[in-house]
């Protein structure tokens, strides 16, 4: 008999352990950009604050996910992507190309506008490409909308165009004024100085074009289909209840983003 509770015993310990595996989800790897509003270093602390620490941090909680987030740049953030050195990404605008390596859960959707300095008096696409001694920065493999990314692609034939690999680096390239052109959120200049953006004017060039489209990338190649489906999931149930909009409403203005249909419940 004794023989038999130790086997009972045993058996159980297996079979618990194997439901705890089946009920795991990660550790998974989130590449972040370091991006105004969304995930920005304070100076003082050292600590992460924005849009991603907090959606991330709900999103973990919420799905049971394991989720670890580090800093990489748009370019190396899509070399990991497709090596399956990361797993997860946020505010991934869609393309065909981008669909071979992520599953795009769409979250949000922003209007890019185009900043250009003001004493250039550039109000439309094509004051800026008659013009050939005038050059635009862009920040590497980010998509802008099909029309801004078209008028980028053919700047990049005609060498009038400057790559940098964030955000950070092209407002610096603006801000020097070795460009005349870069298109922007207009959230993202929140805490430039205000004698700074009386010179700037942000247009949008294509109003009749719809706004871009962002969301969570999920990688086809490390992110189990259980546990992509329970992060979606995860986002419904966020989209669904508020708590993604309460996200979103602390960083972001109200005027400057808008939340996608929330699904039907199931």
């Amino acid at each position: 008999m004794a023989s038999l509770h130790r086997v009972i015993l045993a058996l159980s310990l297996v079979l618990g352990t194997a439901a705890c595996w089946a009920d795991a989800c990660g550790p998974y790897r989130v590449g972040l950009r370091e991006y105004p509003r969304f995930y920005e270093r304070n100076t003082a602390t050292g600590l992460y604050t924005g849009l991603d620490k907090d959606f991330f941090d709900a999103l973990a909680e919420r799905s049971g996910c394991q989720l670890h987030m580090q800093i990489e740049s748009q370019p190396r953030l899509w070399r990991r992507l497709a090596e399956g050195q990361i797993d997860l990404a946020s505010w991934v605008v869609p393309s065909a190309e981008r669909e071979q390596l992520v599953r795009i859960v769409p979250l949000i959707q922003g209007r890019m506008m185009a900043m250009t300095w003001r004493d250039a008096d550039l109000k439309h696409a094509a004051d800026f490409l008659n013009n050939p001694a005038l050059r635009a920065v862009a920040i590497r493999q980010a998509l802008y909308g099909a029309e801004h990314d078209e008028l980028l692609a053919r700047l990049r034939l005609q060498g009038r165009l400057s790559e940098t690999a964030d955000f950070d680096a092209a407002l610096r390239a603006f801000a020097a004024r070795r460009v005349a052109l870069m298109f922007v959120y207009p959230w993202s200049l929140t805490g430039q100085p205000a004698d700074w953006l009386a010179q700037v004017r942000l247009t949008d060039w294509h109003p009749e074009a719809p706004p871009v489209t962002s969301g969570l990338a999920m990688s086809l190649k490390t992110v189990r289909e259980p546990d992509a489906e329970r992060l979606r999931r995860a986002v419904t149930a966020m989209q669904q209840d508020g708590s993604l909009a309460r996200i979103v409403g602390r960083h972001l203005p109200p005027d400057g983003v808008q939340l996608l249909a929330v699904p039907e419940p199931r």
